[in-house]
């Protein structure tokens, strides 16, 4: 489907979007990309580097996919819909993710309880958090069975936006461990969740929005200038980070629609990316055990900072890191098992009692 009408009938019907795979591979990329960069050279938040750049739009647009695809125009939240539906999520959100996290901490030499109270978990925050966005979700689509559930998302999503922050503290030991431990410092990005449910609830009419010319010059001409002169702008406020993560948004989900013929089935890079799309829960699960950690003892990239000849090395490390990621999935995938309760692949497939 490489046109914008096939995609507004694939919008209501079963089938996957390309064009969504794409961008969700995209931005798995840009996941590794990032660690590579972060884990293997160490850069610093000083060092002149375009990591700096995509750090702004990268997450954001991880929910926001995560809210598009969950989105069903037909779906009622009734008792039925929200048991149904966490029975498939845990899981493979919470039950898998837990085991590679724990394999993890052995493979590092943490601790658990360290492992347990790091905001980050090591890396392995995303798929909790993303379950705890579930939860928030279904829970206001129950409660609210009116059109001001997706008006109270939105209270939430802002809120939390401004709030929920790395440097939030209660100033106290045992709370902020508490904090830590659930990862409340990453709901600030349920903002971008919410707008992703949006977005694909009223398609149509931003399909209209995305079409002027207009907006879409004037998100890229505030994305480039404020980035350009980020050092006497105050980039680091929320509002700004919003402000950047939102024309970001804009400008990346425009282009992968509008070259969605590009990213399509018929063409090698289309098929590349939207495998890659269809496969990021592996490749996030496993891609830590293979980043190449012993880097980080070669400076060169944060002593004499070359932020094009790094980006292009990170990209060949990220690239090589995703292939052999995807061998080992293939090698798990082997076993319909497997499959299906580390990556919640579907199968019929039940296990023996």
């Amino acid at each position: 489907m490489t046109d914008l009408t096939n995609d507004k009938l694939t919008m209501n019907g079963t089938q996957r979007i390309g064009y969504i795979d794409a961008l969700r591979g995209f931005t798995m990329f840009l996941v590794v990309l990032n660690h590579v960069a972060a884990l293997c050279w160490q850069l610093s938040s000083d060092t002149p580097s375009f990591h700096h750049i995509l750090t702004q739009v990268r997450m954001p647009m991880f929910f926001f996919i995560s809210g598009f695809v969950l989105y069903k125009e037909n779906v009622v939240w009734n008792g039925k819909q929200v048991v149904s539906f966490f029975k498939k999520k845990i899981p493979v959100q919470l039950l898998s993710p837990l085991l590679f996290f724990l394999v993890y901490l052995h493979f590092t030499g943490t601790s658990v309880y360290d492992g347990f109270i790091d905001k980050q978990k090591c890396g392995y925050w995303f798929t909790f958090v993303l379950l705890e966005y579930y939860v928030f979700y279904a829970a206001v689509r129950f409660f609210v069975r009116s059109r001001w559930a997706a008006w109270i998302l939105a209270a939430i999503g802002i809120a939390l936006y401004s709030f929920c922050w790395p440097t939030m503290t209660v100033h106290n030991q045992t709370a902020d461990n508490a904090l830590a431990l659930i990862s409340a410092h990453q709901w600030r990005f349920f903002l971008f969740f919410v707008l992703g449910t949006f977005v694909k609830q009223h398609y149509d009419k931003v399909q209209q929005w995305l079409d002027n010319k207009w907006l879409l010059a004037v998100c890229i001409v505030f994305f480039i200038l404020v980035n350009a002169f980020r050092d006497v702008l105050p980039v680091k406020t929320v509002i700004m980070k919003g402000m950047l993560a939102l024309t970001g948004l804009v400008i990346m989900f425009t282009f992968f629609r509008n070259k969605q013929a590009v990213f399509s089935q018929e063409t090698k890079l289309g098929r590349t990316m939207q495998y890659v799309g269809r496969r990021t829960l592996d490749i996030y699960l496993i891609h830590f055990f293979l980043l190449p950690r012993s880097l980080s003892e070669f400076t060169f990239f944060s002593d004499h900072p070359m932020p094009v000849i790094e980006f292009f090395v990170s990209s060949l490390i990220a690239i090589m890191v995703i292939a052999v990621c995807l061998v080992i999935s293939n090698i798990f995938r082997l076993s319909p098992w497997l499959a299906h309760w580390l990556f919640g692949a579907k199968t019929d497939v039940r296990p023996s009692h």
